[in-house]
């Protein structure tokens, strides 16, 4: 996996399954993972050596939406909506590397 690199996800979203695929746009082995998918929209991991772990943290920036979604996306409560959701990443990331 590299940058300019696809790959496609299943999601739900209120329920509804789907597909989507998104590029990556920042990528550094062990380090540092962005993608977007066709909204624009940024998700990326960043992880930094901690003690004898490791720090995890995950970022949705909304900034680089393309302007027809940006709007939509505040109207349904993002990015203070997707708080739980990054939680939730993160903690079903430690909880795998940690079994």
């Amino acid at each position: 996996l590299g940058e300019g690199d696809r790959f496609g996800m299943d999601m739900k979203l209120y329920g509804i399954p789907y597909r989507i695929t998104s590029g990556v746009k920042e990528f550094e082995e062990d380090r540092l993972i962005a993608w977007a998918h066709a909204g624009g929209h940024r998700w990326r991991w960043t992880v930094e050596p901690d003690g004898d772990g490791s720090r995890v943290t995950e970022t949705f920036d909304l900034s680089t939406a393309r302007p027809p979604v940006k709007p939509g996306l505040r109207l349904m409560g993002y990015p203070a909506r997707h708080r739980p959701n990054v939680a939730r990443s993160v903690a079903n990331v430690r909880d795998h590397f940690s079994a």
